[in-house]
Parts: C-alpha cells; sequence; structure tokens
C-alpha cells in the first residue's frame, strides 16, 4: 500500500477520491500526518484488515458497503464513524454503541434540496405536466385534452406534512409563500410561536389524511413511521389527493399506493425512494400514468453534495483535533 502502518489512517467507504478527501484535510494541529484511503474493489478481508487500523471510517453514502457487526468489531482503533449522508439505515448502530465508537451524519445538509424536490413533486403533478410534456414532444398538441383531465394550481390548496423536522419545515416555508394552507403531524408538537412563524396547524394523522389535497412525507424510518402510509390510511385520504414520498420508501406501502392511484383513488404520487434500489423492474410503481419518479435523488444537488462534504471533513477534523464530533446518531460521545 505504500505507506507507513504507523501512519494515522482515515478509510473512505464512499465513492469519494482520496484526493480530494487529503486536500479537506490538512495536517493537523499536532504536526501529525496521515494515509487516506478510498476503497476499489478490495475483498472483505483487506477491508477488514483496513478498518482495523482505521482512525476515521468515512461510510458510503450509496449504501453499498454496509458497516456491520462483523466490521465494526474489528475497528478497535476507531474514533468515529463519519456517514456522509443524512441516512444511516446501513451501520449497524447498535453493534457501534456497544463498541464505543460514535456514528454521526450530515443531518440538515440536503433539507433545501429535498423541499424543493417535493415543491417539484407537487407542481407537476397538479399541472399533469408529464403527460403534457409527453403529448407536446411528440408533435402532438393536446391542450383541450388535458382540461378535462384536471390542471390545478398549488395555491389554496391544503397541504399535509408528516414530519415537521428539518426537511418538513424547509417544506411549509415554501408552501406558505405558495398559497397553501398547512397541516402537519409529528410525534412532537412544536412551540406555539414556531407554528405561528411556519403557519402550520397540527392534527392528528386521520385528520390530516382526510383534509389535506396533498400530503408529502418527512420522517425518519423507526419502527413507528414503517408502513404509517398502508392500506387504510390510503382509503382516509379523499379522492383525488396526491402522495409525496421523498423520505424512506418502508413508510409508505409501495402495492397498496400503486392500487390507490391506478382505481383512480388518488390522482397521481410522486416517489424518490423504493424499497429496492436500484429499482426493481417489477415494482408497481412503474408505468402508471401520473405518477412521477425520480432515483433517490431528490437530496442529490451539487449544492447538497458539497455541503454534504464539507460537514462531513469538519467532523473529521474535529475528531482528529481531539474534539468531540456532532451530529452523533448513536448516542456514543
Amino acid at each position: 500500500m505504500g505507506a507507513d502502518l504507523d501512519e494515522r489512517l482515515i478509510l473512505c467507504m464512499a465513492p469519494i477520491p482520496a484526493e480530494v478527501l487529503r486536500s479537506m484535510i490538512p495536517q493537523v494541529s499536532d504536526g501529525s500526518g496521515f494515509e487516506v484511503r478510498t476503497l476499489g474493489s478490495e475483498p472483505r478481508e483487506e477491508i477488514l484488515e483496513l478498518a482495523s487500523r482505521a482512525e476515521i471510517i468515512i461510510g458510503d453514502f450509496t449504501f453499498a458497503r454496509p458497516i456491520d457487526a462483523e466490521l465494526v468489531k474489528v475497528a478497535k482503533n476507531a474514533k468515529l464513524i463519519q456517514q456522509p449522508s443524512v441516512g444511516y439505515q446501513h451501520i449497524d448502530l447498535e453493534a457501534t454503541k456497544q463498541a464505543g465508537i460514535p456514528v454521526a451524519n450530515t443531518a440538515g445538509a440536503n433539507s433545501v434540496a429535498v423541499a424543493e424536490h417535493a415543491i417539484m413533486f407537487m407542481l407537476c403533478l397538479l399541472k399533469k405536466a408529464l403527460f403534457g410534456h409527453e403529448k407536446t414532444s411528440q408533435g402532438l398538441w393536446t391542450q383541450m385534452e388535458m382540461w378535462p383531465k384536471g390542471i390545478h394550481e398549488l395555491a389554496g390548496k391544503v397541504l399535509g406534512i408528516i414530519g415537521l423536522g428539518r426537511i418538513g419545515r424547509q417544506v411549509a416555508t415554501r408552501a406558505h409563500v405558495l398559497g397553501c394552507e398547512i397541516l402537519y403531524q409529528d410525534a412532537v408538537a412544536l412551540d406555539p410561536d414556531l407554528e405561528q412563524e411556519l403557519h402550520v396547524t397540527r392534527v392528528e394523522l386521520a385528520e390530516l389524511l382526510e383534509r389535506s389535497d396533498i400530503v408529502t412525507i418527512h420522517v425518519p424510518i423507526t419502527e413507528c413511521t414503517r408502513r404509517i402510509i398502508g392500506v387504510h390510511e390510503l382509503a382516509r385520504m379523499k379522492a383525488g389527493e396526491i402522495l409525496v414520498n421523498t423520505a424512506r420508501a418502508e413508510v409508505v406501502d409501495e402495492r397498496a399506493l400503486a392500487e390507490a392511484v391506478r382505481n383512480g383513488h388518488l390522482s397521481g404520487a410522486g416517489i424518490d425512494v423504493f424499497t429496492e434500489e436500484p429499482i426493481d423492474p417489477a415494482n408497481p410503481l412503474l408505468g402508471l400514468p401520473n405518477v412521477m419518479l425520480s432515483p433517490h435523488t431528490a437530496g442529490a444537488t451539487d449544492e447538497s453534495r458539497l455541503r454534504i462534504l464539507q460537514m462531513a471533513i469538519a467532523n473529521v477534523r474535529r475528531v482528529l483535533e481531539g474534539d468531540k464530533p456532532i451530529d452523533v446518531v448513536n448516542g456514543v460521545l
């Protein structure tokens, strides 16, 4: 490997060039150097050997390389596992907690990007933009044909936001400017002053589903949120409602959602996340009219990627300098 085995090792499991990381992590204040290693196609045995030496492990934002219990067990020198994304479902948090290794993410780095993506879904679905683009690009003039399908404004609509954390609040801010009445459901009620500032009203999930014209989901995946939208919840939604999910696939029953769109109960859906990624060719949401799909790119703007990398490296530098990491998700400090 061409490096001194006594040199401090930063192991990157994500497809981030090592030279980029080196340029962002200059020599730390105690004068010690370090090796930066980005994984390629190394065999499992070599990955475990590298993990056993690593002082810092940077996780994989593609989730293709899990940080499982076996890897955590050998990572006896690790002071931090830094995930360069908001999601971290590929990391065994219980194993890291038992090993005393803090795991941090980049919370909030992609909030604007995801919020804008959700609003884009809403506007495109309301205005039948997919149908209009497809027909017009074929040289067909379907102006009169589109009117009976219903072309709507976002202004004046009731927007239900499930999960009013960082992303949900960014959605609320934009939706208010666009003229929406905003309901929200969250396990924790906001301070009344913040509710007033965001122009939101907290209601129970059943009421939110029944009153909203559009429902957008912004919750993490937990045992409480898994399948929070299933057959019964979809049935509660009024006819013609739109569902947007840029959170986690597991919060929605994909088959039930596909059926609700297929039978006309829902007028459309915007989905960025799927139970199997890359998407299974047999996914029931594929090929449905007025369903807009994107390949888990809601948070992947150039701007958000830069913020994510900067936040992740800042945390790495913090730990290399002997300070405590921030945005820890497994309770280890």
